[in-house]
């Protein structure tokens, strides 16, 4: 092995609207802007592997897990097709967003007119219950929701 990972630095997801994720991820979830870039010219280009690129970035990140990041990229030019990947599908990925109180939040985002994949549903993963959903931003993009447990089931002394 010549390298090895020793850092998580972000994670992306590709918009078609800026600010129609912006109001999802930042205004309705409670995530932060942090920075903004407009990225165009040969070197971003060439990073793309696609002639003409313009792109968006607006790097956000969630209160309580400072440097991990998330980047939304709105390809400005060229425009990139929508995405029919879904759960399962190879290729396919999601993100997991830790809540203090899943049914709450499950309920003022369904009040919101936020898609979910499902109801909400517990496991007992044998050193605790989680709880967890999956729902869509607005380009169909599938996320995750995910109680964080507060007391194992050893600590029910």
């Amino acid at each position: 092995m010549i390298s090895s990972v020793n850092v998580m630095d972000h994670v992306s997801v590709t918009v078609s609207d800026m600010d129609r994720s912006l109001a999802f991820y930042r205004d309705l979830l409670g995530m932060e802007e942090i920075e903004r870039h407009l990225l165009e010219g040969e070197t971003i280009s060439k990073m793309a592997g696609k002639d003409d690129v313009v792109m968006q970035v607006v790097r956000l990140e969630a209160p309580e897990t400072p440097g991990m990041l998330l980047d939304l990229q709105e390809y400005v030019q060229p425009k990139g097709k929508v995405s029919d990947g879904k759960l399962g599908d190879v290729g396919h990925s999601h993100i997991c967003f830790g809540v203090p109180n899943l049914a709450e939040a499950y309920r003022e985002l369904k009040e919101e007119g936020v898609t979910f994949v499902s109801e909400p549903v517990s496991f007992d993963l044998g050193w605790a219950i989680v709880h967890v959903v999956f729902f869509e931003d607005p380009d169909g993009y599938v996320l995750e929701l995910m109680q964080v447990p507060y007391e194992t089931k050893d600590d029910d002394n």
